[in-house]
């Protein structure tokens, strides 16, 4: 009969280790011989989440609510709810979309994941990206689409660019790349005025941002979603209020499209 040894290794072994995006599945660590490190994990989560910032936005068209946009944002990930208003549904279909982005601390792309439910669109997409060979892989599991594309140096999809700008002075003119559905746009900013408005979280000094967008080359963008799909257009442009504060929360967005303007107006901000 063989002698069981006993062993009081500060972390044990885990068990059939392969990554899955990324992570490690735990089935069994412990810490100094008991301590469940999944307990521990559950911890730094819930902490996680309590630092987290919180923005929930109506999105009006002719001063009806039309759809929600929810975000919030931790260290290392940004994650966006977007869903059709109960008003708009009575109307035509509805939809509830989900994006997450994995970031790094310049706010870089590492894995964006969308899951779109349309009603002539469905999707379910990782985009994985490869800022050191500029190439990013897209990978849809309803169609089995999978393709490369060239990126540019520092590409950015829309929601962690918007995080991106807040890092900036505002008052300058600033540049940044976007990947718009394995298209690449050149995003610039002009500085318009400072301005005083009424928002849901009260009175704000902001200061009112103006974004254009110039195609790249000629390539093909890949269908969208209805949030980001027709936002790129180089005739149209895009207009932010940023609170003028270290935070430089978008408190308003106006997208300037023919024959009505689309708005975003803040409903709450939370975050400690």
């Amino acid at each position: 009969m063989r002698s069981k040894k006993s062993t009081n290794s500060s972390v044990a072994a885990i068990s059939d280790r392969h990554r899955t995006n990324g992570v490690p599945p735990f089935k069994y660590i412990s810490i100094n011989g008991g301590t469940p490190f999944v307990l521990i994990l559950t911890i730094l989560l819930i902490f996680s989440s309590l630092s987290a910032e919180r923005l929930s936005f109506a999105i009006e068209y002719l001063n009806f609510t039309v759809a929600t946009l929810d975000i919030e944002k931790t260290d290392s990930t940004i994650s966006v709810q977007s869903s059709s208003s109960k008003f708009i549904s009575l109307f035509t279909s509805s939809y509830e979309n989900y994006y997450t982005t994995e970031i790094d601390s310049l706010f870089l792309p590492i894995i964006y994941k969308k899951s779109i439910n349309q009603k002539n669109f469905q999707e379910e997409a990782i985009i994985t990206y490869y800022h050191d060979i500029f190439t990013a892989n897209y990978k849809d599991s309803i169609t089995n689409m999978e393709r490369n594309y060239n990126i540019l140096e520092d590409s950015r999809e829309f929601f962690s660019a918007l995080y991106y700008l807040r890092t900036l002075n505002l008052k300058e003119d600033n540049n940044l790349t976007l990947d718009v559905a394995g298209k690449i746009v050149l995003l610039s900013t002009k500085y318009i005025e400072s301005e005083t408005i009424k928002t849901n979280i009260g009175r704000r000094n902001t200061n009112k941002i103006e974004l254009y967008f110039k195609w790249y080359d000629n390539t093909q963008k890949m269908r969208s979603d209805i949030l980001t799909n027709n936002i790129w257009l180089e005739d149209n442009t895009l207009t932010f209020w940023f609170t003028d504060d270290e935070k430089q929360i978008p408190v308003k967005a106006q997208y300037n499209m023919k024959p009505f303007s689309v708005f975003w107006n803040l409903k709450s901000a939370s975050k400690p």
